[in-house]
């Protein structure tokens, strides 16, 4: 019972109401009212204080909403650890990081589920380290991400592909409201033509800055210290995209891979100028990286071979 209607008291939380969170769930109020009186005479402590208007999560409420949740997560994650164990060809284990991940496998998922419509797909999308470590311990299949975090090599027999011919290309991205871009060039340049500016019309102005294991962290401490540059304030995120909605607020400019903004679905893009140094750093070659003798290798070599199809010319289009 406590996983089997965990959403009903989901439900309840969000909108806090009885009747509408009935309407959501489709089913009657006197349904969901006698599920959550038989729920708290089970657990023996009030959820909700009904006496409240709007309804409230008690400090207990609280409390088992957010263990059920971890509850719920960790069984899936055993139901999917299972059917691998079951049949280890059936689900592919990807791990991907937050920017390409969000740009990427809209594109490529589809692809691959067209031609393997029988294998599952499981996605985890954090830092490159992590990936690499998780793909160490074999609890991931195939790592797409930047070579330094996975240069791996011989010593852990681990198989390396560069997907593309050449590191992937970087660009900054600044609100206009910094003026980096003279307004009556602007229409002439974007993403795809981005504006060359000098390394001192950046110094004084905020940065959105990566995590020291994020692949783009090297890249923009070589801009600032290079050019003996300093921020006015740094705002660090573990999540790019996330930056990139900061950027998009004025909050600061921020390093990006130029294949980024091409796909990106985010509003208010058209606030953004984009730039480059001369010269421009390099971001680190992109590679895929699979231990050899998996059982999934046709899906994995599947996998990378749609990646070279579909993002390299997405990447380099003028």
């Amino acid at each position: 019972m406590l996983l089997d209607r965990l959403d009903y008291v989901i439900a309840v939380a969000e909108v806090q109401n009885v009747t509408r969170a009935a309407e959501r769930l489709h089913i009657s109020q006197p349904a969901l009212t006698l599920y959550l009186n038989r729920l708290e005479s089970e657990l023996g402590v009030k959820l909700f204080d009904r006496a409240k208007n709007p309804i409230q999560l008690t400090d207990a409420g609280r409390y088992y909403l957010d263990e059920m949740k971890k509850v719920r997560a960790t069984t899936q994650s055993i139901r999917q650890d299972l059917q691998a164990i079951a049949d280890p060809t059936r689900t592919l284990r990807l791990g991907i990081g937050q920017v390409r991940g969000n740009h990427w496998l809209p594109i490529i998922l589809p692809v691959f589920c067209q031609q393997y419509p029988q294998v599952n797909v499981y996605v985890m999308q954090s830092t490159e380290s992590r990936m690499a470590e998780l793909l160490l311990q074999d609890k991931i299949d195939l790592v797409f991400g930047a070579l330094p975090a996975l240069s791996l090599g011989s010593k852990h027999q681990l198989e390396i592909v560069k997907l593309f011919p050449a590191p992937e290309p970087l660009l900054l991205a600044a609100h206009r409201a910094y003026g980096l871009v003279p307004p009556e060039v602007r229409d002439r340049f974007d993403f795809r033509r981005p504006y060359t500016i000098s390394p001192q019309s950046l110094d004084g102005l905020p940065f959105i800055v990566p995590e020291v294991s994020n692949g783009l962290y090297d890249p923009l401490h070589s801009i600032l210290s290079s050019h003996n540059l300093h921020p006015s304030r740094t705002i660090t995120v573990t999540n790019m995209t996330t930056g990139l909605q900061l950027a998009i607020r004025g909050l600061g400019v921020q390093l990006v891979y130029a294949v980024g903004p091409r796909f990106s679905a985010l509003p208010d893009m058209d606030r953004l100028d984009f730039l480059v140094l001369n010269p421009m750093p390099a971001g680190h070659p992109c590679v895929a990286a699979y231990r050899p003798n998996n059982v999934k290798t046709e899906g994995i070599q599947a996998m990378i071979r749609i990646v070279q199809d579909e993002i390299l010319p997405l990447m380099y289009e003028t």
